[in-house]
């Protein structure tokens, strides 16, 4: 490969060197980019580039050994002392396996990019790159090795190890005062996490998803700060520590995936601000004992329990006073729908085979109690996704029917309704949708058309499916006088619903 090096030494003061593999240099005028090509020799700096603030290395660029001769000790960056941006994403080359030391004397440096880099076995020697704030080597397959400088640097914002199966540990303690962020997803071969030091109160999001910790030190209650902590898929993880009361600003809590720790599920009681909550996959046998009172969670407003196998319920779910998506879905032996709050709009329950609603009562109930609600917003539409027991893929099979609570029934996508006396609150629309293909797909984002008090179902154009039958209700104050006779309390609310199934 040839080089044409720069026509003038101000081309080398571009602020941006392009690393690709162009057999010429083109400098690109309007971004104020210089493209470098690569030498038989290895990566040419050209003199008189100490401007250059950014090398990104194109990451389609393959190097073999036998190809080029060059190893990264010969390279150095010295010449480039206002470097603050080096990527390196993807390049594959057998030769990076190594960064050169020459980088820790980038004292400017702020970010580095090495994720992809599948050779890649250690993290270069940044003691003296004061400022690094992102350093990023995500599915750096053979990474084994995490310097101990790093634990303590004052200045890292964001560290992202996601995908180094090989990791196995960060030492015995982090004190990273500025981090906010901490990926270490995918780490399969890391068992232990480190301390978390008291300094580390800005840390803002922890992901530990599919590793193979056993538990989080009880030094996780330093992270007053930490707003989203993602442990899905920790299969091994066996309890969650008492301290995890103390992070009254999480928000956000992924436990699906993680059937040992129901025992320490009553320490999220006190998690106020948590308003996402993922239990998915959690509950893979019936326990009759299972009784877990979230009444604290005061903010929650998302509940993930699908995939699970209880028969009922195990959270009392009308107790949670904001609680906005329940999702139920892939649960075969659920029953019974548990009681909802007012508060609720979208239910998803769609491949819960065992449920039974053929009956008015679990229609009516959920249907009633939303449209009494006292509880005034914007969002006036309740969602609902259900299967019966019959179903085989999506909707309700041609043999079933809607239920005759819907009095309004028509064949097709729509139904017309007559105009509602005063008494009326809500309406409530059911359509009955059957499969035209043996696999058919589905969409949640259907929408539903008014025209003279005639609703129709409209499903985007890729879903395989149509609509059997249509049905419909006006829920009148008579309605919710009749729940309560049987034992539900409501109050009143005025909104208009869209029950799908």
């Amino acid at each position: 490969m040839n080089i044409t090096p720069p026509s003038s030494p101000s081309a080398c003061r571009k602020k941006m060197l392009m690393i690709s593999p162009s057999s010429y240099v083109s400098p690109l005028e309007e971004e104020e980019e210089e493209y470098a090509a690569i030498a038989e020799k290895g990566f040419y700096v050209y003199p008189g580039t100490e401007a250059i603030q950014s090398i990104v290395v194109d990451g389609n660029i393959e190097l073999y050994e036998e190809q080029y001769t060059v190893r990264w000790r010969d390279l150095t960056f010295l010449n480039v002392c206002h470097l603050k941006l080096l990527s390196l994403d993807g390049v594959m080359a057998p030769i990076l396996s190594y960064i050169p030391r020459s980088l820790r004397f980038l004292k400017k440096l702020k970010y580095l990019y090495l994720s992809d880099c599948f050779r890649l076995k250690r993290i270069p020697d940044l003691s003296e790159a004061p400022n690094l704030e992102i350093l990023d080597v995500q599915f750096c397959k053979e990474l084994n090795d995490f310097p101990s400088y790093l634990t303590r640097h004052k200045s890292l914002v964001k560290l992202i190890l996601y995908g180094c199966s090989s990791l196995e540990t960060l030492g015995s303690k982090l004190e990273m005062s500025s981090l906010k962020e901490l990926d270490l997803d995918f780490c399969t071969s890391m068992r232990k996490l480190p301390e978390f030091g008291e300094c580390m109160k800005h840390l803002l999001v922890l992901s530990l998803s599919k590793t193979a910790i056993e538990e989080l030190p009880t030094t996780v209650g330093c992270l007053v700060g930490l707003k989203k902590l993602h442990l899905n898929g920790c299969e091994r993880l066996t309890c969650l520590p008492d301290s995890i009361q103390k992070l009254k600003s999480l928000t956000l809590l992924n436990l699906s995936g993680c059937p040992n720790v129901l025992q320490s599920l009553h320490s999220l009681s006190s998690l106020t601000s948590l308003d996402t909550l993922k239990l998915s996959g959690c509950f893979l046998t019936f326990q009759e004992s299972w009784s877990y009172n979230f009444a604290n969670l005061v903010s929650l407003m998302d509940l993930d329990l699908s995939e699970n196998n209880f028969v009922r319920v195990p959270i009392n779910i009308h107790e949670l006073p904001k609680l906005r998506r329940l999702n139920l879905d892939r649960c075969p032996n659920l029953k019974v729908l548990p009681e909802l709050p007012s508060s609720i709009r979208e239910l998803n329950a769609r491949h819960s085979t065992s449920l039974d609603i053929k009956h008015w009562n679990v229609i009516s109930k959920v249907c009633c109690g939303f449209a009494a609600s006292t509880n005034h917003d914007s969002d006036g539409i309740l969602q609902m996704w259900v299967a019966q027991n019959q179903i085989k893929i999506f909707g309700l099979t041609i043999g079933e029917e809607i239920p005759l609570w819907f009095v309004h029934q028509e064949e097709g996508n729509g139904v017309s309704v007559t105009l509602p006396h005063n008494e009326t609150m809500a309406l409530a629309l059911c359509f009955r949708l059957c499969p035209t293909k043996s696999r058919p797909n589905f969409a949640q984002d259907s929408s539903v058309i008014c025209n003279d008090y005639r609703f129709e179902l409209v499903l985007p154009s890729y879903v395989q499916m149509k609509v059997e039958n249509s049905g419909a209700r006006w829920v009148c104050k008579q309605d919710i006088q009749d729940l309560k006779k049987i034992g539900t309390g409501t109050s009143k609310r005025k909104a208009t619903f869209d029950l799908n199934f």
